[in-house]
This record gives C-alpha cells, sequence and structure tokens, in this order.
C-alpha cells in the first residue's frame, strides 16, 4: 500500500475569478541562445493584474504532455486555476523541437544544452506583458532536473521548483546551496538514485518552506501522478497538491525571505 512518508499542510490560495475557465492554451516558439528552436504551450490567465509563470520541463524520455494540458486534469489545469500563467516545452531533441537532431542522437556535452532552452523559456515567458516577471517558478522531471537548477539558480527571477524523481549533478547540488528559493521534492523511495538526490538537495536548501514528499511503490517521474490517481482516486492527487504549493510560493514571494540554516 503506497503511504507518503511526509506531510505536506495544504495551503490556501487566493484564485482569480474565472481563471481557470478563461486560460487558453496556444502553441508558441522561441530560440535560444545558440539557435535552437524550441516549441511551447503556454497560457495565461485572465487576471486584472500581472499574474506568476511556471516552466513545466519534462524529462529526457517524455515529451511536453507528460503534464498533461490545461484542458485535463494535471499540474498545468491546476496552476490555471490559481492565477499562474504556464509554459511547458518540448526540450530539444524531443517531441515538436526534435529538429535538426533527435535527443538519442546527442553526445553529453550536447545534451547539456537543456540548460539553454530552460533560460530561454523562463526569457520568452517572462517577457509577457500579462506575466510579472519577478515570480517564476520551475517544474522539472527525472534527468532535466539539473538543467532547471543550473537555469534558475542565479537567475532572481526563479523563486521556487518543484522536482520529480530529480536527478542532480554536483554543480546543480552546489547551486542550491547557495540559493534562496523554495523546492518542493517528489521521489517514491524505491527510486534510490532519485531518494538520495532529492534528499541532498531538501538538506541543502536554505528556504524554511521548502519540502520533500516521500512516496512507495510509484515508480518514477510523472508517472507517480496516474499510480496515485489510480491506487487511491478518493485522495487528493499530487499534481494537485504541488501546484497549489507552487501557487502559494509564487504568490508571496517568500523565497527571498525565511532562510534557513544550512543542515549539518
Amino acid at each position: 500500500m503506497v503511504r507518503s512518508a511526509t506531510c505536506l499542510a495544504l495551503m490556501s490560495v487566493s484564485v482569480a475569478r474565472g481563471a481557470g475557465d478563461r486560460a487558453m492554451e496556444r502553441q508558441v516558439t522561441f530560440k535560444t541562445s545558440d539557435g535552437w528552436q524550441i516549441t511551447g504551450f503556454m497560457q495565461i490567465p485572465a487576471s486584472e493584474s500581472k499574474v506568476p509563470g511556471v516552466i513545466l520541463v519534462h524529462g529526457s524520455r517524455h515529451e511536453s504532455d507528460a503534464y498533461g494540458q490545461v484542458s485535463t486534469p494535471g499540474l498545468p489545469q491546476t496552476l490555471s486555476q490559481h492565477g499562474v500563467a504556464t509554459l511547458r516545452i518540448d526540450i530539444r531533441g524531443r517531441g515538436a523541437s526534435r529538429e535538426p537532431r533527435e535527443f538519442y542522437a546527442m553526445a553529453p556535452q550536447q545534451r547539456e544544452a537543456v540548460r539553454l532552452d530552460i533560460e530561454g523559456a523562463i526569457n520568452f515567458l517572462a517577457a509577457q506583458s500579462a506575466v510579472d516577471a519577478t515570480h517564476i517558478g520551475i517544474i522539472a522531471e527525472q534527468d532535466s532536473a539539473s538543467a532547471a537548477i543550473l537555469a534558475g539558480a542565479k537567475d532572481r527571477r526563479v523563486v521556487a521548483y518543484i522536482l520529480i524523481s530529480g536527478r542532480l549533478n554536483q554543480s546543480a547540488k552546489e547551486l542550491i546551496k547557495s540559493s534562496r528559493a523554495a523546492l518542493l521534492c517528489l521521489i517514491s523511495k524505491e527510486d534510490r538514485r532519485g531518494f538520495k538526490d532529492m534528499n541532498d538537495a531538501y538538506l541543502s536548501s536554505r528556504s524554511d518552506h521548502s519540502r520533500l514528499r516521500v512516496f512507495e511503490g510509484l515508480a518514477l517521474g510523472t508517472t507517480m501522478f496516474s499510480t496515485w490517481r489510480n491506487e487511491f482516486p478518493q485522495e487528493q492527487p499530487i499534481e494537485e497538491e504541488a501546484g497549489i504549493w507552487l501557487a502559494e510560493m509564487l504568490r508571496t514571494h517568500i523565497a527571498s525571505g525565511n532562510v534557513r540554516r544550512r543542515r549539518g
């Protein structure tokens, strides 16, 4: 039976009236600093004021639909309902961004350039007139977690992350130690590599609002969401819980304060 090893308190979030209903997702493209054309799917909920924004980055074996769409249950839908703009991208070599070279054909050094995709996505979303450029979050899955940290840790606009079964290299771990951004790390404990990296990230975080959510028997990455829904249809979906946490972090912009001492 799946059990959560930690408790993540639910938070109340101010919802923009009708934001989820009126949000329309549209396909967009932008160029990275090294010239790769990235395709993404963006939606900005209607609001009288600027809204926070979130970049959703899939792992290298998935594509942008790993997070679902605004019209179907998932993180984009939850964030939209809570007045947050989203941009879910296909990283270079995958999905609609596969040209001119597919990801499987890239050398390790070329794959590291996914960081540039995320940097480009941050700049693109932050440039939208309806988005508050000072309140940006990143959601990353599996082997894209390091690229997400490398892209956002030195960017003051990025104030919170959700890492799902994240794999982190040493450079990313070091950057977390100096960042004030809040982290929500989601992991299933049989994923030993991910468990170690997510635990290290949580322990290194300087934010009092960082959380580590540990499950059992849910597999890897965004697959955890559908497994949980199937096993516990009466329970709150993981992505809804995570989306509420992230919306709260972005709306209150607490990453710049409430910094805790680094653990041990």
